[in-house]
């Protein structure tokens, strides 16, 4: 009964996953490929500096919307098979990692998807709140210090997983709710190997704090 569970839940989770926000407000609100522009994500950040920001709320809510269906239903699946809930936070991770999966690598998009963090995040936020505060103290603390959202996602993510193994109640299910997040953080991190690269030769954009952000919005001659 859990593998054909467990299966219900990949396939949902990949198919609400590949629902890629930046891609779809792309396509029937600017009739662009995001991928095409910028550098050629299809996620949050790169929508919002090649479209300008009006947009951006949307794209972020889509993506925690699906994320947010898709974690909290494999985490009731699973309640069918476990009624005294010990399994539903894994039930929970391993939805948010094929909700990430199919963000990253879509099916309909030619497996050229975002880089998956906000779902991440999201599933680490609904999996346990106190894991998600962990990930996004991280995210906060190392932006803050570094001005690399880049830098900053992969540490979160990564803080994400010490903070899912410490945090799960089941001594006997800690290894495999960390392995789900370790597992989703490393492939975040391989999305990200660009942006290591730049970091690494301080090329990578960073935040610019106390200063007004100008629209960086391309014009329509550039499209």
């Amino acid at each position: 009964m859990i593998p054909l569970l467990l299966i219900l839940i990949a396939v949902l989770s990949y198919g609400l996953g590949a629902l890629n926000g930046a891609m779809i407000l792309s396509k029937f609100v600017f009739h662009k490929d995001i991928r095409k522009y910028g550098s050629h994500n299809a996620g949050y950040t790169n929508f919002v500096r090649v479209f300008g920001t009006k947009w951006g709320p949307a794209v972020f809510a889509v993506d925690v919307l699906k994320t947010a269906i898709a974690v909290l239903a494999g985490g009731l699946l699973m309640l069918i098979v476990d009624g005294d809930g010990t399994y539903v936070t894994v039930g929970r991770l391993f939805a948010g990692f094929c909700t990430v999966l199919g963000h990253m690598y879509p099916v309909q998009y030619q497996f050229r998807g975002g880089k998956g963090v906000t779902c991440c995040m999201a599933t680490l936020w609904l999996a346990d709140w106190r894991v998600g505060l962990v990930a996004t103290g991280v995210f906060v603390i190392v932006i803050a210090f570094f001005q690399y959202v880049s830098l900053a996602s992969m540490c979160a993510c990564f803080a994400g997983a010490l903070a899912a193994w410490l945090f799960t109640p089941s001594e006997n299910l800690r290894g495999l709710c960390g392995t789900l997040v370790l597992i989703t953080a490393l492939l975040i991190i391989w999305r990200h190997r660009g942006n290591i690269f730049r970091i690494l030769e301080h090329r990578e954009p960073r935040v610019k704090w106390g200063k007004p952000q100008t629209d960086r919005r391309m014009r329509d001659d550039k499209f």
